[in-house]
């Protein structure tokens, strides 16, 4: 019984330090996270390290609710198009994963506290058996916050690997039209985002079908 209490005891302090932790990166980015200029500078300075730089300062820079268009847009602005495209894509993942791990490991009873009644279970419902399309859906049609999309899909059971390939597909569209908007491709940034609505349309459709054929045979 001594052992079982220490070791939850063990647990719960483990957790607040974690989320001791979470708070102070968050207070820290929030107080310190330069402007764009100074971003770019500091990405630009860094050489042959900037794409590692500039991945760190997307992270960061979410959790300090810098948004994130002008975070893909700063990619395409230092390293061009197409090579700004990976480390915008990789940045975005990399964000996203942070919240999700902060939500189902660290925080995720003050985050739960703050989700309306019953939005956890309709949250399980959305992703059972087809989690990696949900994402790439909310990914594409952002109705949903970029930020509660990460905390609130870290509370249900979905796995790390189908939330982090919808999240890299489903951002391929918007975050490419942003990194040529940034770097001086304005006029191609519009097709990309255009197909990409296409896109989301296409596999709504295809969604939207299967739940009506799976509801009408019982399946």
């Amino acid at each position: 019984m001594g052992e079982g209490t220490g070791g939850g005891r063990g647990v719960r302090v483990s957790r607040f330090l974690l989320l001791a932790a979470w708070a102070a990166v968050v207070v820290f980015a929030l107080l310190h996270v330069p402007g764009e200029d100074a971003l770019r500078s500091r990405v630009e300075e860094a050489g042959a390290a900037g794409p590692a730089v500039y991945l760190v300062v997307y992270v960061v820079a979410v959790f300090a609710l810098v948004p994130r268009p002008a975070l893909n847009a700063l990619a395409g602005l230092v390293f061009g198009f197409p090579l700004g495209l990976a480390p915008a894509l990789a940045g975005g993942v990399c964000a996203a994963l942070a919240q999700f791990a902060v939500a189902r490991h660290v925080a995720g009873d003050a985050v739960a506290r703050r989700l309306p009644p019953g939005i956890r279970a309709r949250l399980d419902a959305l992703v059972g058996g087809h989690a990696f399309v949900a994402v790439l859906q909310l990914r594409l049609l952002p109705v949903v916050p970029y930020q509660a999309v990460n905390y609130g899909l870290g509370l249900t059971r979905m796995g790390v690997w189908p939330f982090a390939a919808g999240t890299l597909a489903g951002a391929v569209p918007a975050t490419a039209a942003l990194v040529l908007v940034g770097s001086g491709g304005a006029d191609l940034g519009v097709p990309v985002t255009v197909a990409g609505v296409l896109l989301t349309v296409v596999i709504g459709a295809a969604w939207w079908l299967r739940a009506r054929s799976a509801a009408r045979t019982g399946g």
